[in-house]
């Protein structure tokens, strides 16, 4: 892929999401909201792909996947009002039916359009496909860790910003009650992922954006998490419990191990 091809792309997200720029201030508010996401998303991929010493093709290649990740986001938010796909539907595969009808990838080689929309496609999953290609792995990955960074970043700034709608966007809309889930510290404490169907509360959701570290795929990313004190400031947060601070030392001491290799 080339950088005028890049470029190209880049022209068209910015008409594609005016587009979408709206009246309602509510509206309007989340559009930008994943339109920067999305700028930074892009930010990070690159870090994450020059710290792996990638060349400049697959670079490209990997700010076109960041570029295009959330596509079908501002579609989602201003036909059904709200970022949960659970309640409305799976902004990954709604993103590809955009660039589908758009038919923006067409200068793309077919080789380089399966990359991207497969990676689109597996983004927001849970948990990758088995035995995938690996270069179809390696952009996944990416722009998984890429996504996440932002969105844990985001996360744990909405922590002191309850009242700002657009933060307010990104969360579950789950009830401010006490306590948490049992099942969740499980998950944890066994370095497993949490799933959003045992989620009760919004301290579940925490639980659930720590288990995240446990699908981040490099090295450059979890530094960056560990530097950001992600974990500290959502373990903050958290009820101040045994297990909670069982799972702040599992998490700490899977990060090191992890960063020490």
């Amino acid at each position: 892929m080339q950088a005028e091809q890049l470029q190209a792309l880049k022209n068209w997200f910015n008409q594609y999401v005016k587009n979408f720029y709206h009246d309602d201030p509510n509206v309007q508010a989340g559009i930008r909201l994943k339109e920067e996401h999305t700028q930074r998303v892009c930010e990070k991929i690159l870090r994450i792909g020059s710290s792996l010493n990638l060349g400049p093709e697959d670079l490209y290649l990997a700010e076109t996947i960041a570029l295009l990740h959330d596509i079908g986001r501002f579609k989602q938010f201003v036909l059904y009002h709200t970022f949960n796909d659970r309640r409305s539907e799976n902004h990954a595969l709604l993103g590809i039916r955009e660039l589908e009808r758009t038919g923006v990838l067409a200068a793309l080689t077919e080789e380089e359009r399966n990359l991207v929309t497969r990676s689109i496609e597996y983004h927001n999953l849970c948990t990758l496909p088995p035995d995938l290609p690996e270069r179809l792995s390696l952009f996944a990955r990416l722009i998984r860790d890429a996504d996440k960074l932002d969105i844990l970043e985001m996360f744990t700034a909405s922590l002191d910003r309850k009242n700002d709608k657009p933060e307010a966007q990104q969360i579950s809309g789950l009830p401010d009650t006490p306590g948490y889930s049992p099942v969740l510290v499980r998950n944890l404490l066994q370095g497993q992922l949490c799933h959003y169907n045992d989620m009760k509360n919004s301290n579940d959701h925490k639980l659930l954006m720590l288990s995240w570290i446990y699908d981040i795929n490099f090295p450059y990313s979890l530094s960056e998490i560990a530097s950001n004190g992600c974990v500290e400031k959502i373990v903050a947060r958290l009820p101040k419990t045994e297990e909670v601070q069982k799972v702040y030392e599992h998490l700490q001491a899977y990060m090191a191990r992890r960063l020490a290799r």
